[in-house]
């Protein structure tokens, strides 16, 4: 159970040319880490979405003065989970970010993305519904990364134990 993580990232927004602002993770036991990421130069200022500022509520000049260089998360991100398995509840897009990201870094991405919810996918319905208000109550998402990777070890930890 140790070799299994979770990630989160947010972002400066949905569109084509967003970028990553933050990336979190976690394992089934321990505390979460988290690294706000500078934007890159190479990344589109015009993609800050006020939207997307409106629910993670990091402010682009916050990422500027506390951001990690892309390559120095790159690093701590390969560091942490290359050999494990790590979890997203949103593979397609944290994909997407991931790209942006590491491209940015300069560094080959040493770990893939599983679905989260391959977890639950023979799981009933009302039970999983349960499972997920239960998880809400206890570990509420937050459209930030420690909060979000929290939710998902609350809700594989609900999901473990209903077994």
């Amino acid at each position: 159970m140790d070799n299994i993580a979770f990630i989160d990232l947010e972002a400066s927004g949905l569109g084509a040319k967003s970028w990553p602002i933050e990336a979190g993770w976690c394992f089934t036991a321990g505390a979460p880490k988290a690294m706000l990421i500078r934007p890159d130069s190479s990344w589109p200022l015009d993609q800050w979405d006020e939207k997307a500022f409106q629910l993670h509520g990091v402010a682009h000049e916050e990422l500027l003065k506390s951001g990690v260089a892309a390559e120095e998360v790159c690093g701590a991100l390969n560091d942490a989970l290359s050999d494990k398995i790590v979890y997203s509840d949103a593979p397609d897009w944290d994909g997407f970010w991931f790209y942006r990201l590491f491209q940015a870094g300069g560094v080959k991405q040493k770990f893939a993305l599983r679905d989260f919810y391959d977890v639950f996918r023979k799981m009933p319905k009302d039970i999983l519904d349960a499972l997920v208000e239960e998880a809400n109550k206890r570990a509420p998402r937050a459209h930030r990364a420690i909060p979000d990777v929290l939710h998902m070890r609350t809700l594989f930890e609900l999901a473990a134990k209903h077994h």
